[in-house]
């Protein structure tokens, strides 16, 4: 079953012994060696996609695919003529996570587990593989403990200095190699223990890779929450590997989306992506926006940064969500801010208020559309792929301009990249990406040729920095008002 599945099983816990004998991952599937392979849904679907005319897939099978192949190791979906992207803003960040490497504690889990079940079925005698693989998942929880109670996400290098987190990680080197000599003196006593040496290879090669912290050209960043960590190795950028994809002779590549113009230019995407030289369209939206929509940055807004700043944006909004006919969403781009907007809303108005997080996406979203006048608080997970169509959204609202944290690593290893080139970081990585943000969230409110609604954007920089004509400019051409009370008037005749 997909992860999606497993997870809404109810009572089932994350790491319940019954899922190791009950699903397969890259790492463990047998391929051709496996007793079922030939009914496998995975396999079926693979051989009808190698047959098809038009193959249909996500973004994230086909940069699979591509690091397959680069691999030598076959290929996942077909060759084609003709590749078409939709939503394809969002493929230099998917594509650098396939172009890099990482290694995860469920990964180190998966294999200790996998290890054990070896031993119990080919290896009896060989109790110091039973004793490897404990050391193993131990040495990996030991080094989650390392990063501390909050985790969080960070640069791998601050890491790799601190006394206790370099003490867990040499734990860890020397239990994948006992794991490593154990098994290989396993080798050729069954397939599971093959399997599993191959696979301890490979993270000893992998780790080496998301360590080597030295080499230019890459973030080495972690990601650790509650119960697991990963160590990524990320490449700066991906222009040079997808440029030499496309020049392949004889096919042809579309890139379509809303928002992959900056200020009514290409060039951060082609640059991003190693396009110089495509062909460029911009069409214009089959909406209205002059009779289909108003946009308002209020005025006498609290700062971007100003302590209980949820608080006083919600109190600020609640007279024009009273006024709203339909739903609102509350787009917020910090967790904080949208249970400090989540709080104030239940509390001051007679409306149903959805918070993400106290349900899945799906069930969220239907119980919005369902409600009709139902305000929904949530954060950026919500800013792109909504299609919410009608009065049941009427309202946006977006807390500030979406410029990412600068403490994440990975913009600060492109933002140190950009400077050690003479480039400018906040013009060419920052002010893109956070427009490209901003867009997409603008795009939840006009959906179809007959909706009508209001966007408020709360963040006063739109109007006194310069840059913020540059957010202007791309947007659609929304009539504006910094007048907060006008927009309610918007809604009179229609409601």
């Amino acid at each position: 079953p997909d992860n999606a599945a497993v997870a809404d099983i109810p009572g089932l816990q994350e790491n319940a012994e019954i899922l190791a004998h009950v699903t397969s991952t890259n790492d463990n599937c047998l391929g051709r060696d496996c007793p079922y392979y030939d009914d496998c849904h995975l396999v079926i679907a693979r051989r009808r996609a190698m047959d098809a005319q038009v193959v249909v897939i996500n973004h994230h099978l086909f940069f699979a695919d591509m690091a397959v192949k680069d691999t030598g190791f076959g290929e996942l979906v077909p060759e084609a003529q003709v590749y078409v992207f939709d939503e394809a803003h969002q493929l230099p960040e998917i594509a650098s996570h396939y172009f890099g490497k990482s290694v995860g504690s469920r990964t180190i889990q998966d294999l200790a587990q996998d290890i054990q079940l070896a031993y119990r079925a080919e290896a009896h005698d060989m109790a110091q593989l039973g004793k490897a693989a404990d050391r193993l998942a131990i040495a990996s929880q030991d080094l989650r403990l390392a990063f501390g109670v909050e985790g969080g996400r960070g640069n791998t290098r601050d890491l790799l200095r601190q006394s206790l987190w370099a003490q867990a990680l040499a734990r860890l080197n020397d239990a994948i190699g006992l794991c490593y000599e154990v098994l290989k003196l396993a080798l050729g006593r069954g397939e599971l223990l093959d399997h599993c040496f191959e696979r301890i290879s490979e993270l000893r090669t992998r780790l080496g890779e998301v360590l080597a912290v030295n080499q230019t050209g890459f973030s080495y960043w972690y990601d650790c929450s509650r119960l697991h960590f990963t160590l990524n190795l990320t490449p700066l950028s991906v222009a040079e590997r997808f440029g030499a994809e496309v020049q392949r002779p004889e096919v042809a590549w579309i890139f379509t989306s809303a928002t992959l113009t900056v200020d009514n230019r290409f060039a951060h995407f082609v640059a991003e992506m190693g396009l110089a030289g495509s062909a460029e369209l911009i069409l214009d939206s089959p909406f209205d926006y002059a009779e289909q929509a108003r946009l308002c940055v209020p005025r006498f807004l609290p700062e971007p940064n100003a302590f209980g700043r949820g608080e006083q944006l919600a109190t600020l909004m609640i007279p024009l969500i009273n006024k709203t006919p339909g739903g609102c969403f509350f787009l917020c781009t910090s967790h904080q801010v949208m249970r400090q907007v989540a709080e104030v809303l239940r509390r001051e108005i007679g409306r149903t208020v959805l918070l993400q997080g106290e349900d899945n996406k799906q069930r969220l979203l239907k119980t919005f559309v369902e409600n009709g006048r139902a305000v929904l608080v949530a954060t950026s997970s919500f800013w792109e792929g909504i299609d919410v169509r009608g009065a049941a959204l009427s309202c946006v609202i977006i807390d500030k301009l979406p410029f990412a944290s600068p403490d994440d690593p990975q913009l600060k290893a492109r933002v140190e990249d950009c400077k050690l080139k003479g480039g400018d970081p906040f013009a060419e990585l920052q002010l893109p990406k956070a427009v490209i943000a901003l867009k997409q969230g603008v795009g939840r409110l006009i959906r179809d040729r007959s909706d009508h609604g209001v966007l408020v954007i709360c963040d006063p920089r739109v109007v006194n920095k310069p840059y913020g004509a540059t957010f202007i400019k791309s947007l659609p051409a929304i009539p504006r008002t910094r007048e907060l009370a006008t927009l309610g008037e918007f809604f009179g005749p229609r409601e």
